[in-house]
Formats: C-alpha cells, structure tokens, sequence
C-alpha cells in the first residue's frame, strides 16, 4: 500500500512549534516528525490519530513538543507516515535519555531520600522514587480512608508472603490513596522501609535511572551504576537489599513495558504493590472500585463538613448518581459546601452526567478537575482503534452490557477484532466479562452515552445493529439472550422510530424459535403483541399468521389455555396452507383438553385427522399424534398415550424426523411406565383391603408400603406420605426394626420426614 497516496487529501494541519527546544537531540526527533507530515501534505492530527488508534489531542500533544512519545506510538505514528521507524527510535532513546539527564539536574525536584524527574504538561510524565522509612507518605494519603478496611487486609496478607499485588480501577477510585495507607501502615507495624515510585508514562531507562540514584543517595556511597542490561538490574537490586527495603510500591503505572523490567530488578521476598489504570499481569489483583452506599454517604459529608448529610434523604441517591466513586463524592461535597446546596438540589445538577462535576473554582491537580478528564486521559492510552470505537458503539446502545457478537454486528469488523476490543476496555478497567458479555463500568457508560456517542442518528444506527445482530443469530438463542436487554430496548425504540426494524427484530424471535426455548417475559409479550397490531394493518398475513401462532404458544405455556385457543383460532383463520390448518386445529385441540373441554379437543382432532387424510399430509398427521398425545396425558389415558405414540413414532421414522421420534419415544416410555405404575396400585389396594378385612396388620404395613411407593412414582406426594407414615406406624408396633428402619430411610431421601 502506498501510505503516501493513502494520507492525500482532507484537511491540512500545521501546529504550533513555541515548546520545541532550540536545540538537541528532543529538537532533532521533531525535526524529523515534521519532515515526513509536511512530505505526507500535512494531514490532520485527527486524520493521523486514526489511523494509529489513538485521539487527536495526544498526537498532537506529540508533534508540538508538550509530550514525550514512547517507542510504539512513535512506530505507528511514522508508520504511517512513511518514515524510517529504526531510525525514529534511535532519535527517540537520544532524546529521552537527554531529557531525563536535564530533569536531574532541576535543584528543585531533589532531595535526600528521593528523586523526581518534573513532569511535563502531561501529567502521566512525571516521575518521583521516594524512600520512605517513617509514615509520613502525607501527599498521597486522603484526607480520610472509608470503606476500604477489607481491601486492606487482603492486600497485606499478600504482601506479608512476599507477594505482588495490583490495585487497578478507574482513575479517582482512591487506588493511590489506599496503596499510601498501607505502605505507611506497614512502617508502624515495624515492617521496614519501603520505596515509592511514580512511574507514570516513564520509559524503563528513566524508571531505573531515577530509582539507581535515590537508591545510591540513599546509601551515601555515589556509586556509578551499570549503564543498562542485567547488571544494571543486579546492582539496584543488591541496593534494595543492602537499605532493608521490604517493599515496592509503583504508583501510577501506565508503561506496562518499563513496569515489567523494574520487576525484575526487585529482588524475590522483597513485596511490590502496583496502582494503575490499567488491568495487568500481576500474580494478585485487586480492583479499586465504588464505595459501599453506607461509607459513601459518610465520605460525602466529610467533604461537605457537614454531618447532617450523612442521614439527609437525598444523600445517598446522590452518590448513587455518583456511582460511588469516591472522587467524584469529593467534587460534590466540595460543591455542596462552596455553594451552599442540598444533596437534592446537587443532585439536578448532575442529571445523568456525573463525569462532568467539576471542583468548584479548578481546584483541583491538573487532569483531576473533573471525572471527564481522568476518562479522557485514559482513552488517550487506548491504542486499540476499534475499543474506542466500541465505547462509542456501546454509548449509543440501550444496556451497558454488551457481546462480541453485537459489537461485531455494530462495527462490521470480524469476531476476533471485537473481542479484541473489548478485552482493550477491559485492560484499562473499563469493562468486565462474564459469562460471554462485557459489563461497562457505571461511569464509563455515562460517559461514552454523552461524550463519545453521536447524537442525532445514533439511536436509528444502534436499532440497525440489533436488527442485524438478532438476524445473524437468529438460531443462537444463548447469544441473543445475552444481550435480551439491549434487544428489547431496541424493539421498544424501533416501535416508534423505525418500524421496519422492530417488525424484522420481533418476527426473528419469534420464528426463529427464541421465545419457544427462552419463554416469554412480559417485556417480550408487549412487543409480540404491538408487531401484531401492526402487521393487522397491512396485507401481509401470513406473517400475522405465523405472529398469532407464536402467541399462541405464549399464552399456552404460561396456563392461560383460553387465550391459547383465541389466538391460534385467529391464526387458523390466516392459515397459507391446508398443512398450517392442521397444525393450529392440532394445537387448538390441545389447548381445549387443557381447558378441560374434551369434548370440543375430540371434534378438533377429528378435524384435523380429517383434513390431513384429505390432504395425505404426512407431516400435518404427525403433528396431530404429538398434540393428541399430550392431551391423552392429561386426561391419564395412558393406554391412549401408547396408542398415539406407538404411530408416532413408526411415522417419525418413515420420514426421517429424528427430533419427533424422541419426543413420541420418550412419551411412550411415560405411558408404559405409567400403565405399569397404575396396575401395580390396583394389585397392591386390593391387597391392602384383604389385609384390611382380615385384620393382619403384617400384610397392611407391607401394601402401605407398596401403595406408597406407587403415589410417588405418580408424583401423588400428600398420598405417598400418608401411606409411608402409616407402613412406619405398623412396623413399629409390630416391633419390625429392621423394615421401619428402612421405611424410615425411604421417607428421609424422599423428603417425607426430616431429620430429627
């Protein structure tokens, strides 16, 4: 492919050069970045951003100098430019290597126990390596820890086996603030010193630098250290264990690369304790995540310094709408305080988008201002395209769940792309899977609803992509249960909106079996029946036929028999072949002996027989067999049921219907076994009344026994437990021991007597 003709056209784009430095290798990179966008005609930061996954405003934040790029974005980004990806990086370690020589050097960021390399206008840039050895991480600890007890204790039975623990969630969950409180926790339970790292964005050369010169800071000793490889890694290590530090923490953690190195420089006992956005491969992991109601509302008026609102009635709803996520309680009782408010009138303020509550008056640390921003700096580490595509997709939909399959369906892309995509969400905490579905994240769902969704036609795209997801699985009833919720909102919306739609969406449940093998919701119901009042109005009525048939079918396997024969009389009567009449005379018959009208069911199947005859219809003969059959089940005419079922099954095997021949199978075992049961009871009562009239209380526990165990067979379980009561009442009083003892057993398996 030709990138170069694959970039032509659209909108140009300069951008401003005011933080370039004015000389070095920093400069040099973006000399060379600039070359290939002016060779390429300067497409758009947003054209680039596309193209290599990631949003405009990093990329921009690249070219114009106010943020370092690390070695794959860097790879991307001239990829697709066209340039010399090798050289790129050669241009790239120079300049960071250069840069972090000059952070150094600032006399500001040192001091005794630590390091910092100053952060650039993006704040993920930043690096600090503290050595802590008395509790006074004060910066990084909140003003007051809730809720969060449970969390601590878990992470510390790791640490105390010298383990590697996690704690990743969205950012403002309080991840750093609870990784602080343990670490300064551990030095008072006399558990050693230990080191904190703010990794941030850093490469593993910056990481290491800086943690090499705390570390010999530390020691007083100025040794050189390795310039790189594994002696570099042996020699901090040795360090670590030469301070008695028995604990790492990394803060912050978004280069999962430069994070897997310092790994490995830390010495095995030594416990590390990572935060970070991102869900990595750590051997514990823990998720930071919403308060209990309870501790939020506490947290809330804390903030607020007003204690009345731990118990005022809006309070609660209030972190509700808030999702309990602890930063955001901080902006609203902060709020709540400079302004004056209730919780009720906070709470309008809101109104469904919680990630825009900003700290009143931007005080706040930069990025931090609202819940938007920590999301936005987070999609800005998405490098999957397509997961941001699929918070889109999912904000334009109705659930905040959402499949594989309806994603694919959404964003015409392949399966494995989806799923793909998601796991990216689920990467950078923003979506959990279970059971073959990702869940999005409370507030991610609000925020990619009124951030990244397009109005205006969003809701007619995400009906669309329903509409073809419940056509593609049409069979798959797993899948579209699934995602029932996004399915039926999309019915409901499609009701009103595109009509078309809701008629395929609700004709694919309903012939394509959905509603026969997952029932019939109530929610379900209501669409079945507005498709058909629709479909009453227009001339297609074989579809209305098939619609009424199928509820029908709802109303029978919900008891409701009368309802079943009204609608599959009204089916009949649009019936497209002789061999539909029979089917729906069948299934009427069926639903009157329900009824318990037996004679109307006995004219019906006479009428059906009738017309197949008529018609030499094989198949509609079947049918009537099968629904005859049930009907004769529920009269107890169990010879008659093994009359039916003997023909069915002959019938099911001449043409080759696999499915029907278990089904008459198996409804011939039943009425054979049932025959039996009901010949072995009259044996045994008549049994039972010799024994009676001859007064041999022998032979009367005997035939209880035996007429008991007759019942349960016929699941007659009130007559069943009388008999066995009354078989272990008799073998007492004969003084049987061994036959009441397993009387007894029986009734306890049986669930008759309960364990005393």
């Amino acid at each position: 492919m030709d990138l170069r003709l694959g970039i032509a056209g659209g909108a140009l784009a300069g951008f401003s050069k005011h933080r370039w430095p004015a000389d070095g290798p920093a400069r040099e990179l973006l000399g060379y970045l600039d070359d290939l966008h002016r060779a390429q005609g300067q497409p758009s930061m947003a054209r680039i951003a596309k193209a290599v996954g990631l949003v405009a405003g990093t990329v921009s934040a690249f070219f114009t100098g106010a943020r370092p790029i690390g070695p794959e974005r860097l790879a991307a980004i001239v990829g697709y430019l066209g340039g010399d990806a090798e050289h790129a990086e050669k241009l790239r370690r120079a300049a960071a290597t250069d840069r972090n020589d000059r952070r150094a050097g600032r006399p500001a960021a040192r001091s005794d126990l630590g390091w910092t390399a100053a952060a650039d206008a993006d704040s993920t840039t930043r690096l600090d390596v503290i050595l802590f050895d008395t509790p006074v991480n004060r910066l990084n600890q909140p003003e007051l820890m809730v809720g969060r007890q449970d969390m601590i204790e878990t992470v510390n039975a790791w640490l105390d086996a010298g383990g590697r623990v996690l704690l990743y969630g969205l950012g403002g969950a309080g991840k750093t603030a609870l990784a602080a409180t343990i670490a300064d926790r551990r030095i008072d339970a006399h558990q050693g010193p230990y080191v904190w790292l703010r990794t941030g964005n850093a490469d593993e050369d910056v990481v290491l630098d800086g943690l090499a010169r705390c570390l010999t800071t530390a020691l007083g000793t100025g040794a050189t250290l390795p310039p790189a490889g594994d002696a570099r890694l042996l020699a901090i290590g040795r360090h670590l264990s030469e301070l008695g530090i028995r604990l790492c923490v990394l803060d912050d953690v978004w280069n999962a690369t430069a994070l897997h190195t310092v790994l490995k420089a830390i010495p095995a006992g030594v416990a590390v304790l990572v935060t970070s956005r991102l869900k990595l491969g750590i051997d514990h992991q823990l998720e930071v995540d919403g308060l209990d109601p309870a501790e939020a509302v506490l947290l809330l008026a804390h903030h607020a310094h007003e204690d009345g609102y731990a118990s005022h009635p809006d309070a609660g709803a209030l972190c509700r709408d808030l999702r309990y996520h602890p930063y955001l309680i901080e902006i609203a009782g902060y709020r709540l305080r400079q302004y004056g408010l209730t919780p009720t009138e906070l709470r309008r303020d809101v109104d469904g988008s919680p990630h825009d509550l900003e700290m009143p008056a931007g005080f706040a640390a930069q990025g931090r201002e609202n819940g938007r921003r920590l999301l936005d700096t987070t999609i800005g580490a998405l490098h999957n395209a397509d997961a941001r595509a699929a918070l889109a997709a999912v904000g334009a939909l109705f659930s905040g769940t959402i499949t594989p399959e309806l994603l694919s369906c959404s964003l015409g892309i392949g399966l494995n792309r989806s799923r793909a995509a998601l796991n990216a969400l689920v990467d950078v905490s923003f979506a959990k899977r279970s059971a073959g579905a990702y869940a999005i994240h409370d507030l991610t769902m609000s925020y990619a609803r009124t951030v990244l969704r397009q109005d205006g036609d969003g809701a007619k795209t995400a009906i669309t992509a329903v509409r073809d997801f419940v056509a593609t699985y049409a069979t798959n009833h797993d899948v579209i249960a699934r995602e029932l919720d996004n399915v039926v909102a999309a019915a409901g919306r499609a009701q009103h909106d595109a009509v078309e739609d809701f008629i395929a969406i609700v004709e694919t449940l309903a012939t394509g079996g959905y509603l026969d093998t997952h029932g019939h919701t109530l929610a379900l119901l209501r669409l079945l029946d507005a498709a058909i009042d629709v479909l009453r109005t227009r001339p297609h009525t074989e579809r209305l036929h098939h619609l009424l048939s199928k509820r029908g079918n709802a109303s029978f396997n919900q008891g409701d028999f009368a309802g079943a024969v009204e609608f599959y009389r009204r089916a009949m009567s649009l019936a497209p072949t002789a061999q539909r009449r029979v089917i729906m005379l069948s299934v009427i018959a069926k639903a009157l002996a329900e009824d318990g009208r037996y004679e109307q069911a006995e004219e019906t199947f006479n009428q059906a027989y009738a017309l197949a005859d008529a018609e030499a219809d094989a198949v509609g003969t079947m049918r009537i067999l099968e629904a005859y059959s049930v009907a004769a089940f529920r009269q107890h005419d169990y010879a008659r049921v093994r009359e039916l079922t003997e023909r069915g099954v002959a019938l099911s095997r001449v043409l080759g219907d696999r499915a029907a021949e278990a089904i008459f199978l198996n409804n011939l075992g039943s009425a054979t076994f049932e025959l039996g049961v009901e010949t072995a009871l009259r044996y045994h009562q008549e049994a039972m009344a010799i024994a009676t009239d001859t007064d041999n209380e022998h032979i009367l526990a005997l035939t209880n026994r035996c007429v008991g165990a007759d019942y349960h067979a016929q699941e007659r379980f009130e007559q069943a437990q009388r008999h066995f009561a009354e078989a272990l009442r008799l073998y007492g009083r004969l003084g049987q021991t061994q036959r009441e003892a397993k009387v007894r057993l029986i009734m306890r398996q049986f669930g008759y007597l309960t364990v005393s």
